[in-house]
């Protein structure tokens, strides 16, 4: 059996950022991000009750996405 981690996100190229997803894991986190982006889009017009509420959820959300790049990516390729 094989030991090795399995990656749902591809290398990286740079410190930032991360890489395309590989699995149907991957993916499917993506696709969920992107679904729950665009549900909470009404919620951040300028004309809204909560406009704070709206932009920490926001940044909730991309605090989540980031960790789970960086926790089920594959390591920065070093290019020595």
């Amino acid at each position: 059996m094989d030991n090795r981690p399995r990656y749902w996100y591809g290398a990286k190229r740079y410190p930032f950022g991360g890489g395309l997803a590989v699995t149907w894991e991957g993916w499917l986190v993506d696709a969920i991000w992107i679904a729950m982006s665009l549900g909470i889009s009404p919620l951040l017009r300028t004309d809204s009750q909560h406009p704070l509420q709206s932009l920490g959820l926001l940044f909730g959300m991309m605090a989540v996405f980031i960790a789970i790049h960086s926790w089920k990516g594959e390591p920065q390729r070093r290019d020595d």
